[in-house]
């Protein structure tokens, strides 16, 4: 994309991006969409050559608990490597975490919105590595029944 072209313009009118399972790309991408936003967008402000992504807000969206990058035939070091956390643009983040589950919904019965938040407790339980699994990651669950 040019400078001058429609499209950097459109770029240059934008005030947010959102990027959406940001865990799984390779911190190159980020860096590049980086350089890019500092040719960009430094044209209307020559100090946004300064600032990260050209002093645009960007939103990388994920679960960093899910699944990294592919690095074919990497080794664990190589796949740390490529995680934005690995990348100089890193140290600009501000990481927020979500404290409420919005999936689960909300129930008028105490009861359930007992069982509702133990669930929810329990799945973050496994996310973060405190469940009670055996030594082959397995474990028994009994679901209960919520109508």
């Amino acid at each position: 994309m040019e400078k001058d072209s429609p499209r950097a313009d459109l770029v240059r009118a934008a005030k947010l991006i959102i990027w959406d399972e940001a865990p799984m790309m390779h911190r190159w991408c980020f860096e590049a969409v980086d350089r890019s936003m500092h040719d960009i967008r430094s044209k209307n402000d020559p100090l946004n050559d300064f600032r990260p992504f050209g002093g645009m807000t960007v939103v990388l969206d994920g679960d960093f608990r899910q699944i990294l990058s592919v690095v074919r035939n990497g080794s664990r070091e190589d796949i740390v490597d490529a995680s934005i956390n690995s990348s100089k643009i890193w140290v600009y983040c501000n990481v927020l975490r979500l404290t409420v589950n919005m999936r689960l919904g909300a129930s008028s019965v105490p009861i359930e919105q007992e069982e509702i938040a133990n669930f929810g407790k329990w799945t973050l339980s496994i996310g973060d590595g405190n469940d009670a699994s055996d030594e082959n990651g397995e474990m028994k669950v009994e679901i209960s029944e919520i109508c």
